[in-house]
């Protein structure tokens, strides 16, 4: 039986509050596939490492998501991202196996088979590549999950999902960067005008002081994946990609 248990677990600075890691010790040592499958089943996948700054953050040891495909292409476990970012080890990468354990810092390849500790990450912002309106949107984001399993149907605030809040500078940096695999200039949030007010369809609390009040009925927020803005605002009707996020 496989069986593991968490020693730490660490809440992210680089992701804010929409991403988490835990880091299994050498007691719970295993082969890279045996890893990729208890992430999958308990977290969402082994680490992906994007860039020095996760990579610095990420300062457990043992096997990430990183693999070698047939070809010579190295390839992150979570969606076969073909990696824009590596930190080998000297004389590295070699022909000793075709998965990637972290130690000290860098990277290493090891047979998949020979046993290492390992990383997993909860990822709680989902990026959803399909053009709907903003209030198709939230109801396709809280259709993906009840809160209880037992009346799924429940529509009163039974679901584990809703439209993103973006709330701390960390959200907003780690939002823009997984827009950039959005398939629309900008991406649908929470953010959304009730009755004149603006709020956080979750429920989040408003932070923004600078934002229009009026005339804004009939207007949703957005993320700009090319911008650097914390928010735009444009008509509900129209259509694009939209963040989904798992609720605190």
């Amino acid at each position: 039986m496989f069986i593991l248990i968490p020693l730490l677990l660490f809440l992210s600075p680089v992701c804010g509050d929409l991403s988490n890691f835990t880091f299994y010790t050498d007691t719970y040592m295993t082969s890279w596939t045996k890893a990729q499958t208890f992430c999958r089943k308990y977290h969402t996948d082994l680490i992906t490492i994007r860039n020095e700054q996760e990579n610095t953050f990420f300062n457990g040891r043992g096997w990430i998501g990183l693999y070698r495909a047939n070809t010579n292409t190295w390839k992150w476990s979570r969606g076969d991202e073909i990696t824009s970012f590596t930190k080998w080890g000297s004389f590295q990468p070699s022909q000793n196996g075709d998965c990637v354990y972290k130690n000290y810092g860098v990277w290493w390849t090891d047979g998949c088979d020979v046993d290492h500790s390992f990383m997993c990450y909860d990822e709680k912002l989902v990026l959803v590549k399909e053009n709907k309106t903003w209030e198709e949107a939230l109801n396709h984001c809280r259709s993906l999950g009840a809160v209880d399993t037992n009346d799924p149907n429940s529509p009163y605030r039974n679901h584990r999902y809703d439209l993103a809040t973006l709330i701390t500078t960390d959200d907003h940096t780690y939002a823009r960067e997984r827009a950039q695999q959005a398939s629309t200039d900008e991406v649908w949030t929470g953010l959304c005008n009730l009755a004149g007010e603006w709020l956080w369809v979750g429920g989040g609390q408003m932070q923004y002081e600078n934002i229009p009040s009026c005339p804004t009925n009939g207007f949703c927020g957005v993320l700009e994946k090319s911008g650097t803005a914390s928010y735009g605002i444009r008509n509900c009707q129209q259509r694009r990609n939209f963040f989904c996020y798992i609720k605190p």
